[in-house]
């Protein structure tokens, strides 16, 4: 038997989803997961790559068994710039789950050498990537091992009828939904300003709103103007709305349309990522949720998700019929500097995949 090397990605993007789907399957059975390997997704991330080494494979003779993406990062924390790494898109095959440990490793050596702070990811609650996660807490690779947040979903339907199919709710669950009117357009109320797509020439007024996120307790990612525009716009992955008043754009909300996959069929959701909306008012911010209802519907999206991450008021999302949703996310931190506490961390703004 071939053993396994670690070493830096090829970049064959067919071979992420090859090596991923049947362990997602067997994991999730009858549930929806999310397809995080696509190509286009993967080709969108790995832009924010500073070299092959960010891209980890393992790799058993000249097939792909495992990966982790290691995507270099800055943030702001309680008036602190650090620099750190994303962790994202890591998956294993189902016969190779073992492998995770060593890719880890690896990307901590890679990490540290780097001079990152940190270590950064999400993982869903309640699967096995989350069990596995929650057990490397006792030993962390030899770094302390932060649980910063849990982030509960809030969903909004477009096309209630497929989410009923897709995502398996029951009739009652399906009847609420309805009740709260959580399927119906978000009617737009008349507002001083206008609601409209992101344009190239919005992205200095956009970057000066990030920089606006309070960092107190909040572990807040640092853009550059490359890497946000990226995020904004990108083709079939990204899509931003923007509420502009008075000749200036006021607030953004910013999503990647997300396919979920289940033994029903492959479905499209609008997850947001990044908003701000502190200066508008709460008609403002419902004509902005309003907008970005029509973008998600015209991107063949079945439904929106946000996971509650801490740093935005989250009013107009209830009064726009936003429900809960039975899905969670945790954020984790390893502290690879010795000298980083993470402990009181209450918001995230970063992504979450």
């Amino acid at each position: 038997m071939p053993e396994i090397e670690l070493r830096d990605f090829d970049g064959n993007l067919e071979a992420l989803p090859a090596m991923a789907h049947g362990t997602m399957a067997e994991d999730y059975g009858e549930e929806a997961w999310l397809d995080w390997n696509r190509p286009e997704l993967a080709r969108h991330h790995f832009a924010d790559a500073s070299g092959p080494r960010d891209l980890i494979g393992a790799y058993e003779g000249g097939r792909l068994v495992a990966f982790i993406a290691n995507l270099p990062r800055t943030y702001r924390l309680n008036g602190a710039t650090l620099r750190g790494v994303a962790w994202i898109m890591m998956a294993t095959h189902k016969d190779h789950r073992g492998e995770a440990v060593y890719l880890i490793a690896e990307s901590l050596r890679r990490a540290t050498e780097s001079g990152a702070d940190l270590a950064f990811f999400t993982v869903e609650t309640g699967n096995r990537s989350w069990s596995f996660f929650d057990r490397m807490r006792s030993t962390g690779f030899g770094f302390r091992v932060e649980r910063l947040k849990r982030m509960r979903a809030l969903a909004r339907g477009i096309d209630l009828d497929r989410i009923v199919e897709s995502q398996r709710l029951k009739r009652r669950e399906a009847a609420a939904v309805r009740l709260v009117g959580a399927h119906r357009p978000v009617a737009a109320p008349r507002v001083p300003g206008v609601v409209r797509p992101f344009r190239e020439a919005d992205l200095d007024q956009v970057l000066a709103l990030t920089r606006l996120y309070s960092d107190r307790d909040r572990l807040v990612r640092v853009f550059d103007g490359a890497a946000l525009a990226r995020r904004l716009d990108a083709p079939g992955v990204t899509a931003t709305v923007v509420y502009e008043r008075g000749g200036a754009v006021e607030g953004f909300v910013n999503f990647t349309v997300h396919e979920l996959v289940s033994p029903r069929g492959r479905d499209r959701w609008a997850w947001l990522d990044f908003l701000y909306w502190d200066g508008l008012g709460a008609g403002e911010r419902k004509a902005l949720l309003a907008g970005l209802w029509r973008a998600a519907r015209e991107r063949g999206c079945i439904g929106i998700l946000e996971f509650d991450r801490g740093y935005y008021a989250k009013g107009a999302l209830y009064r726009s019929r936003f429900v809960p949703y039975p899905r969670a996310v945790e954020a984790w931190a390893l502290a690879l500097n010795p000298r980083l506490s993470l402990a009181g961390v209450k918001g995230v703004v970063e992504l979450i995949v």
